[in-house]
């Protein structure tokens, strides 16, 4: 019952010019609970989609997204479904409604009917949880992208959802708000054991999942660890993705005559081949 079954599932729209345009297009998917799962593709792939299908946000034109138990096309325990599955967007100012951050954080305790004692201490844990709480006081509006990221990070963290979706949640980000975010995703994951679905077009980012699952045309293209997924690389290519950074220097250097493993995709893997 813990986890997350896509079945079958597939999603219709129309376009502008009246025609219908599948954006997922027989999606089966098993998410089980404590996993952290990156999901990438090019733009258009379905990635976000299939986020979206997640907590209900969109409902499948036929097929089944099932959450612990509960189909997402049930409307009497869809509000179920979003207690347990958490959505972290690409522009945090779409989601931070609040004139002070911890008041933003508290805003869906209070929705949940959470008593005022609960709501106080959930607040101070998730804001310490991002490195945030030094900011409890200060307008969003003064943050920058990264901080008011965290904030929406911190808010979904207070709900205590089982799962955190993150659509392209580093996309808006300069190097260090990205660092920053990926940080504290990971310590959500480790700490509190949160099932985390990552959806990024940042091989660097994916490449620290436990498992990925890749989006082309609507359909999953290949699903698997980091290692097995990047050792692919023509079909990498194929797919009109890129290699992570590290697997990239591997390649430059291996064109150069230097005597180097292909099987490096981290920047840790890297240095410690170069320091031999």
């Amino acid at each position: 019952m813990d986890k997350i079954e896509i079945k079958n599932l597939m999603y219709e729209y129309i376009q502008t010019d009246n025609k219908k345009k599948k954006a997922l297009d027989n999606v089966n998917l098993t998410i089980n609970k404590g996993e952290f799962i990156a999901v990438i593709g090019m733009n258009g792939s379905g990635k976000s989609t299939l986020a979206r299908h997640l907590n209900g946000l969109l409902l499948p034109t036929a097929g089944s997204c099932i959450v612990d138990g509960l189909d997402t096309k049930n409307e009497t325990t869809i509000w179920q479904v979003r207690q347990k599955v958490g959505m972290v967007f690409q522009n945090p100012d779409n989601q931070i409604i609040a004139a002070i951050v911890e008041d933003d954080v508290a805003f869906g305790p209070e929705n949940l009917g959470i008593m005022p004692e609960e709501i106080r201490k959930r607040v101070t844990e998730s804001l310490k949880a991002v490195n945030m709480e030094e900011k409890r006081n200060f307008a969003p509006h003064l943050l920058s992208g990264g901080q008011k990221q965290l904030i929406a990070i911190a808010g979904v963290l207070a709900m205590r959802t089982d799962y955190m979706v993150l659509d392209e949640p580093t996309a808006m980000l300069d190097p260090s708000g990205r660092a920053a975010v990926m940080e504290a995703v990971h310590k959500l994951h480790e700490k509190y054991g949160m099932t985390i679905i990552l959806i990024t077009h940042f091989m660097d980012e994916a490449i620290s999942a436990d498992r990925i699952i890749v989006m082309h045309d609507g359909k999953v293209a290949a699903d698997g660890t980091p290692r097995e997924i990047f050792s692919d690389v023509e079909k990498i290519r194929k797919l009109g993705l890129e290699l992570p950074l590290a697997s990239q220097m591997v390649h430059a250097l291996r064109k150069r005559k230097i005597e180097i493993s292909t099987d490096i995709y981290t920047d840790d893997e890297l240095v410690k081949a170069l320091q031999l």
